[in-house]
């Protein structure tokens, strides 16, 4: 009976062409948009279906059960999907749906075209073998309270039941690898081990399963043990091969447009964003000499200031750097900023927050570790039990010269711009408004630019609405943060499209943007194991900035920024390009 209904749905859906109302009979208002939210609704589920791990994700509960095996032939499907679907969205009338669907329309279409791109052209299923790890799709299946222990550990044992299959189907998948890849791809899969470890044991103990259901989870979570690690160890194997082909993990100046294309979704090129990258980089250098020149007698009394700016301002920011919490007392500490940033966006009224949403702050697991410090992990827009992570590395197990370089490159004061940009105001809140929006696509979809944009926007909002009292250390140092954004792109983009070396990268780090040596090695290594992503938190900002200041000449004496906040955010993670269109009524 479903896949009837289904069927008719779709089949109503492309009887809608181009060239005629998408309508019952061409003339009842609204009929197109009751027909594109069946089309969306009926989509959703079997994208769901078509992608088993990421609906665990999502929270999306139906198939939590089924693990997609990676071969040739999953990858056919998902194309064969793409094309299926998007053949069927064209068959609406664009120009009569309503303008939040015209949003949904052209994100699906967008997601439909960057699938059969991703698959078919950029290949990533042939040299990243990153992509193949299940360690974080369980961890949530036995970790996130959706239902009962027992039923989620029944579901965990049926995921895994043919986890040796996927892996097996993996290795194959793979052609010719980065060396980059291969590596992530080796540590972050053993840091999945610990999954079925003795977590896994305690919670079997804890549940009420019958002994057979017991054994049979025990049996299959071993055997995904040695998975894991033939995996790895083939992956070893190529990396310890002195003779082995790797692929360069540059991809070039046609694949990164491309690829800015679809994962950005911006009228900006990626040599126009590069070019104010360059551009603000300039500025923000002028803003922290002036600062540096403010504070010089407080921190070096009766010493020359050197004739060179940028090395004044590095004497500055590595005086003022030394001031940081230990290794011990991080995630204390950022739990008090959390706290105290919750407390500041209630008392300013710059948003209404729902302050019964949870949101913990815990050591990063290890299955996702090695590509930053500080991460968010945010409930999926199906999940409205779950709670929102701020991870942060455990450095108190790394060696203390890499941990104290790491925690000046995040002091007292980048530290709380840390706390603002991953969880409040940044990507928790931003989370939570987008998990309310009334589009399960805008939800589901998510864009990286106004996502990471976002977080990066209320870094200078918090400043400017009072946030540490003006102070100008705290400038200098929100500055020197927003040097890593502009930074970021240009890395990015240099490496992937202008060939730029590691020692350019470096140099620029260290001596233009001002970072410690443990974030210049963590900036490089993450530039090599990713493309364009480096470059959706400028890009994004850059957007949103835009976009208030054109909302405030649109509303003139009736503009409130906590009015703005509320409208942009109540769109859900969308593309800000469409975000605009919306609240500018364009």
């Amino acid at each position: 009976m479903k896949y009837a209904i289904f069927v008719l749905v779709l089949g109503i859906a492309c009887a809608c062409r181009n060239d005629q109302p998408a309508t019952g009979n061409g003339d009842q208002p609204g009929s197109a948009d009751s027909l594109f939210s069946a089309f969306e609704n009926s989509f959703i589920d079997a994208y769901w279906k078509q992608n088993p791990s990421a609906a665990i994700y999502a929270g999306y509960g139906k198939y939590y059960d089924i693990l997609k095996i990676p071969d040739a032939a999953s990858v056919k499907s998902d194309v064969d999907f793409a094309k299926h679907y998007l053949d069927s969205l064209h068959g609406f009338n664009y120009a009569s749906l309503s303008a939040n669907n015209k949003i949904d329309y052209r994100i699906l279409e967008n997601q439909f075209n960057g699938t059969i791109w991703y698959s078919d052209t950029f290949k990533q299923q042939e040299w990243d073998p990153s992509v193949y790890n299940i360690g974080g799709e369980c961890y949530e299946i036995i970790n996130n309270s959706y239902a009962p222990l027992t039923e989620r550990l029944r579901t965990l044992s049926s995921h895994i039941a043919h986890s040796d299959a996927y892996y097996a189907a993996a290795i194959n998948m793979i052609k010719q690898p980065t060396r980059e890849h291969a590596d992530l791809a080796v540590k972050q899969n053993k840091g999945s081990l610990e999954v079925f470890g003795s977590m896994l044991q305690d919670s079997v103990k804890a549940s009420s399963l019958t002994e057979v259901e017991k054994d049979t989870l025990l049996q299959r979570a071993a055997r995904t043990k040695q998975a894991i690690s033939t995996y790895a160890d083939a992956l070893e194997k190529m990396l310890a091969d002195k003779n082995f082909a790797f692929r360069n993990f540059r991809i070039g100046d046609s694949l990164f447009n491309q690829k800015f294309k679809y994962d950005i979704v911006t009228d900006y090129s990626a040599k126009d964003i590069f070019d104010k990258a360059v551009a603000s980089k300039q500025y923000y250098h002028a803003q922290m000499f002036t600062i540096t020149k403010e504070l010089w007698p407080k921190y070096f009394e009766g010493a020359a200031m050197p004739a060179d700016t940028l090395q004044a301002i590095k004497m500055m920011i590595d005086k003022i750097a030394l001031n940081h919490a230990s290794p011990e007392h991080l995630v204390d500490t950022i739990n008090k900023q959390v706290n105290d940033l919750k407390r500041f966006i209630i008392e300013k009224d710059l948003f209404a927050y729902d302050t019964t949403t949870p949101l913990k702050v815990r050591i990063m697991p290890a299955f996702m570790s090695g590509a930053t410090l500080a991460s968010a992990s945010l409930t999926g827009p199906y999940d409205k039990q779950g709670v929102a992570y701020y991870n942060i590395s455990d450095l108190t197990k790394i060696p203390k010269a890499e941990a104290e370089s790491d925690l000046r490159e995040h002091n007292n004061y980048t530290l709380q711009i840390l706390s603002i940009h991953e969880a409040m105001p940044g990507h928790d809140l931003q989370g939570w408004y987008s998990n309310k929006s009334r589009s399960m696509v805008k939800a589901v979809f998510g864009n990286g630019a106004m996502i990471e944009g976002w977080a990066v926007y209320t870094q200078r909002m918090m400043l400017d609405n009072g946030w540490a009292n003006n102070a100008p250390e705290m400038w200098l140092m929100f500055y020197k943060w927003s040097l890593r954004e502009c930074c970021n792109v240009i890395t990015d983009y240099g490496i992937q499209c202008l060939n730029y070396s590691k020692e350019d990268v470096v140099k620029m780090l260290k001596y233009e943007a001002f970072q410690e040596d443990a974030q210049i090695a963590e900036k490089y290594h993450r530039a090599t194991i990713s493309q364009v992503q480096l470059c959706s938190y400028f890009t994004g900002a850059t957007e949103i900035n835009a976009l208030r200041e054109a909302y405030h000449k649109k509303k003139g004496d009736a503009y409130s920024l906590k009015d703005f906040h509320e409208k942009f955010l109540s769109y859900g993670s969308a593309p800000v390009k469409y975000i605009g269109a919306l609240m500018l009524g364009e």
